[in-house]
């Protein structure tokens, strides 16, 4: 039996120390290389000075772990181990239910971090740290990893559900904050070029910023509007109850370009813009950034002359409706037009050369290069005109007189290349002149005579002789008794009566003489 053992049983107490025990003192006396202390025994328990923090005094209690007795009988305690076990107890603790500890980096290395945690060295691999993380830098982090390795613990760390943990609760605080319509700025993460942009906010909020939101325009190629990792301002446009994401807009942190025009654009203005598109029903004309109008076939030009893409053009404003973003724009009524321009090129009187292009019932459409020209069959010829497939053939080329215009036709002429006859005759004739001219044809009502200068006049059955039989191609003598230049020529193949006989006529029938005169031209 030991001398301790002795004095418990001299005392008459029973008391058993085992190893490894915990005790609890009261700090009684200090000196520099001991701290004694009274756990209720005759004599105090020692613990090394080294041990023990430096703020501690006399009156102080502490707990420590029982580690041997000295020769004399006095109690060696430890407070490290006291420390050490109830840390990795707490250790333990934290590793089975999950909880976050806290430490310290101390050392940096190529695989990771050692962090200092109340004393303990823990392991931290880089790839579970975040980023930027430094020596002197505060850790919270999960044990992943604790295995009793001898006396030693082995202990690896994460940080990143603590991240993750840290993370949410900055989402929520921030979602907390946002409302639709706040401008924020965001990190491109990813991009999608056939659904658009995917930003990070504040590094914790996803934003998806959809390529319908890009522009007003019709640029929606995500990757001109931003580079992955570039920092891009945006405007909230969405928020979903669910709090996973955000939808955010582009082109909303500018005014709507349709609103913009509303009060500066009406029908009729003249405006300039750039072909974005050419299809088979017509143009897309872009006037600026999301405002685009459409030309109709119809509308692109005078001569069927298309646009590239690309090309810029002056237009006209046919129609407009910014509630529909609908603008119909004619690019042919901006530019002159081309029959006004032939015309001041070859007035009215000159002569032109076309190439007949068809023939539509009594009018004939000619090709007159940059514009269409038409000839009807009354300015076929002075005299005549017969079917106008008589005289004019799909095909040919000819010259023509120009007389005006027509629509956006060039009016055309060909009996107008000579001189009117009936100017000719109007010169050389006279009523009451008497001619021999040739029948061209009969008829029942009488016989068109032909004139030399293509002009015919009409022989009345009443004016011919009694017994007279003609015949087509005989050439009569006859008597002009009216003649209405550009209109008619009636002729006579009887005597002329005297006046005086036709003045006794008159007085005695009761008639006057332009009676009698009229009745006997049966006019």
């Amino acid at each position: 039996m030991g001398e301790f053992e002795k004095l418990l049983e001299d005392l008459g107490e029973v008391r058993e120390l085992r190893r490894g025990d915990v005790v609890k003192g009261r700090v009684v006396k200090l000196d520099e290389r001991n701290a004694y202390v009274d756990i209720g025994f005759k004599v105090e328990g020692i613990v090394p000075r080294e041990e023990l923090p430096e703020t501690i005094k006399e009156g102080d209690e502490i707990k420590a772990v029982f580690v041997r007795f000295t020769k004399a009988g006095s109690p060696i305690l430890s407070y490290q181990r006291y420390v050490k076990d109830r840390l990795i107890s707490f250790l333990k603790n934290a590793f089975e239910k999950g909880k976050f500890v806290e430490g310290k980096v101390e050392e940096k290395t190529e695989e990771g971090f050692v962090v200092n945690i109340s004393g303990l060295k823990a392991f931290l691999p880089k790839e579970d740290a975040r980023k930027g993380l430094k020596v002197g830098s505060r850790v919270v982090a999960k044990i992943k990893q604790l295995v009793q390795e001898g006396k030693d613990l082995k202990v690896v760390l994460s940080e990143r559900e603590y991240l993750e943990v840290r993370k949410e609760a900055k989402k929520e605080r921030l979602l907390k904050r946002l409302k639709e319509g706040d401008v924020i700025w965001g990190r491109v993460i990813k991009i999608d070029p056939e659904k658009g942009i995917t930003l990070l906010v504040q590094g914790v909020l996803r934003a998806f910023l959809p390529k319908e939101e890009l522009s007003w325009g019709r640029d929606k190629n995500p990757y001109n509007y931003a580079e992955v990792g570039e920092r891009l301002k945006v405007k909230v446009k969405r928020i979903p109850k669910d709090g996973q994401f955000i939808f955010v807009s582009l082109r909303e942190l500018k005014e709507n370009p349709w609103l913009k025009i509303k009060d500066t654009l009406k029908k009729g203005d003249k405006v300039e813009g750039r072909v974005v598109e050419v299809n088979e029903k017509g143009l897309v004309v872009e006037l600026s950034e999301g405002v685009e109008g459409f030309v109709p076939k119809s509308e692109i030009s005078y001569d069927g002359t298309v646009p590239n893409k690309g090309d810029r053009i002056s237009a006209i404003v046919l129609d407009l409706d910014v509630g529909k973003r609908s603008l119909i724009l004619s690019i042919k009524r901006a530019l002159p037009k081309p029959w006004e321009e032939f015309l001041k090129e070859h007035p009215v009187g000159s002569k032109v050369v076309g190439r007949v292009e068809k023939i539509e019932g009594a009018s004939a459409i000619v090709d007159l290069g940059k514009v269409r020209g038409i000839i009807h069959r009354s300015d076929l010829s002075w005299t005549r005109p017969g079917r106008i497939e008589e005289v004019l053939k799909v095909g040919e080329e000819r010259e023509f007189a120009v007389l005006g215009s027509e629509g956006r036709y060039i009016k055309l002429g060909i009996k107008q290349l000579t001189q009117n006859p009936w100017d000719i005759v109007a010169q050389r004739y006279k009523v009451g002149d008497r001619v021999k001219l040739r029948v061209r044809s009969l008829h029942t009502f009488g016989a068109f005579l032909e004139f030399p200068e293509g002009i015919d006049g009409l022989l009345p059955i009443s004016e011919m002789s009694k017994d007279t039989k003609l015949e087509e191609g005989q050439e009569v003598e006859v008597r002009i008794i009216e003649l209405v230049p550009g209109n008619r020529i009636t002729l006579s193949m009887k005597e002329e009566q005297p006046v005086e006989e036709i003045i006794t006529q008159s007085s005695e029938s009761g008639f006057t003489l332009g009676d009698i005169l009229r009745k006997k031209l049966k006019l």
